[in-house]
């Protein structure tokens, strides 16, 4: 049997772990929602006065709220209006409000379910990547794709067997290389004799 000062020092390094573990989650988050003192306005990542949230369509953003009681943080299309497409966990003063933005999300708000006191919630489009073309094509046991394009997207090889329908997927990527603005991806080469091939990038 271990003696009791081991015994106790194995159990704050338990438990120092697992607070930094919540520490961990609780970060994780893209906002932090608060009312300090419980104001009439909400503070988002230390900006008080409801500051205006900017999110990119296409995207998911989670928003940590600790508020007080009486102030619940609500995302809608308006004040007091409906929840918007892919909003989860609204209307809370603590917890999780995740929102995964549509690709066609127009400006909605945030507000307090009980008083009303709002902020604008801006959407933006993800940046265009710039133009790119497959310039090269090796077929073997495994395909090498050559293609233009810069490193601050990611670019993914796709196939498909049939152009009548909307199905594209994902190529298994083995290795990639880039050398002046030139890219290689070795992969995997699908089944079939009739494939198409394209790059998407985002």
């Amino acid at each position: 049997m271990q003696p009791k000062f081991l015994r106790s020092l194995r159990f704050i390094e338990i438990l120092v772990v697992v607070m930094l573990g919540l520490a961990a989650v609780a970060g994780a988050a893209d906002f932090t929602v608060l009312t300090p003192g419980g104001q009439f306005s909400f503070q988002i990542n230390g900006t008080s006065g409801n500051p205006t949230v900017t999110l990119q369509r296409g995207s998911t953003y989670t928003f940590a709220v600790n508020a007080s009681s009486f102030h619940p943080f609500v995302i809608g299309t308006t004040v007091f209006g409906a929840t918007p497409s892919g909003v989860t966990g609204n209307n809370t003063f603590s917890g999780t409000v995740t929102f995964a933005v549509p690709t066609n999300a127009p400006n909605c708000v945030y507000y307090c379910g009980q008083h009303g006191f709002s902020g604008s919630i801006l959407m933006i489009d993800p940046p265009v990547p710039p133009p790119f073309q497959i310039v090269g094509l090796n077929v073997s046991d495994n395909l090498t794709l050559r293609y233009t394009g810069t490193n601050t997207f990611t670019y993914t090889p796709e196939f498909s067997t049939n152009l009548g329908t909307t199905n594209w997927f994902t190529l298994t990527v083995q290795s990639t290389t880039s050398l002046l603005g030139t890219n290689e991806a070795v992969c995997g080469r699908p089944a079939g004799s009739n494939v198409f091939l394209r790059i998407r990038a985002r």
